[in-house]
């Protein structure tokens, strides 16, 4: 079986001693290859030693365990909280935590958890050729899941993003749009502007007004930038014949 190199980062030792006994006795899939007490100290050990995936509580002193998932954004290791709190569940998913098990910790969360690594990682190698299908927005309240080809359009709010779907429904979301045009597919949603992202599925006509302006379906219009151009052009190429004068 191959193992998966962890990381723990609590700065309470005995909280540290418990977890590892756990995955020790209880999930064979997990190899520990070091411990941290404070967020610091997670950051270097990060770097130096590439764990696949990190145990991280959330409340500690001075930084907590979302300031430490700031320091790496476009992270290729998997989080799971351990956490003595209930609270953080909406600011965990936004965070895109794998998993989150509550202390004190139940050898069968704590397993249902691990088992979720190696699909996290056979995910990511297949790089989204089986792209998944549905998005999980989440907002102040909670979260929606919404299928992603009925996305319209998402548009840029300072550090927020508005997303706007087929029926209508609008999102106000906790995350730059860089962040989606991340995960969404490249080949239907395109970065027409800096503040602006399309579905090209639901493009209706294209005008030189203004610069360069595109009407979806829903009558919205929307500007395409001078630097955005010629990759909206080459996107539409792909989507669709096109036969100029």
């Amino acid at each position: 079986m191959s193992k998966f190199k962890a990381l723990l980062v609590d700065d309470e030792k005995h909280g540290r001693d418990n977890l590892r006994s756990m995955l020790t006795n209880y999930c064979p899939e997990i190899s520990i290859a070091g411990e941290a007490a404070s967020v610091v100290e997670a950051k270097g050990l990060i770097d130096q030693l590439s764990p696949d995936v990190v145990f991280l509580d959330i409340l500690m002193p001075q930084y907590n365990g979302f300031d430490l998932l700031d320091h790496f954004p476009n992270r290729k290791f998997a989080v799971i909280f351990v956490s003595a709190s209930i609270d953080f569940g909406i600011q965990a998913l936004k965070a895109g935590v794998l998993d989150y098990v509550l202390k004190p910790i139940s050898i069968k969360e704590l397993q249902q958890a691990t088992a979720k690594i190696a699909t996290f990682f056979d995910n990511r190698k297949k790089g989204n050729t089986e792209a998944a299908s549905k998005i999980a927005l989440a907002h102040s309240n909670g979260f929606a899941i919404e299928e992603i080809a009925n996305l319209v359009r998402l548009h840029a709010d300072d550090n927020y993003t508005r997303v706007y779907t087929r029926e209508g429904k609008q999102y106000l979301i906790s995350k730059p749009l860089k962040d989606f045009e991340r995960v969404l597919p490249a080949d239907v949603f395109i970065r027409t502007h800096k503040s602006y992202m399309i579905n090209i599925h639901f493009l209706k006509e294209f005008s030189n007004e203004d610069g360069g302006l595109v009407t979806l379906q829903d009558g919205y219009k929307v500007p395409v930038s001078k630097r955005k151009n010629s990759v909206f052009f080459d996107a539409l190429k792909k989507f669709s014949l096109m036969i100029r004068p």
